[in-house]
């Protein structure tokens, strides 16, 4: 395969002359900028409404996640490896 060079220089030079001002507004701006819709934020807190309404977990459920939800952010959760070789033969076996 053979790729031609550019035979028109005004390519070249149009384009480099739109690059700075392009640089220049992204410069300008500083940082970018997200803006969401009152439908949009309106639609998130219901979705959120929706999930605690449909929260099955007992007391005791939610107290025994939050202690394993500690202990994996304190690095003093262990992981039984026997059990989960258990587990995973289990599901291959379609127990």
């Amino acid at each position: 395969m053979k790729i031609n060079p550019i035979t028109n220089p005004n390519i070249l030079r149009s384009y480099m002359a739109t690059k700075p001002a392009a640089e220049k507004s992204r410069v300008a701006s500083g940082r970018d900028q997200v803006t969401f819709s009152d439908e949009a934020i309106s639609f998130s807190k219901a979705l959120a409404e929706a999930r605690e309404s449909i929260e099955f977990r007992t007391p005791e459920e939610r107290a025994h996640i939050a202690g394993l939800t500690d202990a994996v952010r304190q690095g003093e959760y262990k992981v039984d490896s026997d059990k989960v070789a258990e587990k995973i033969l289990e599901s291959v076996r379609g127990r």
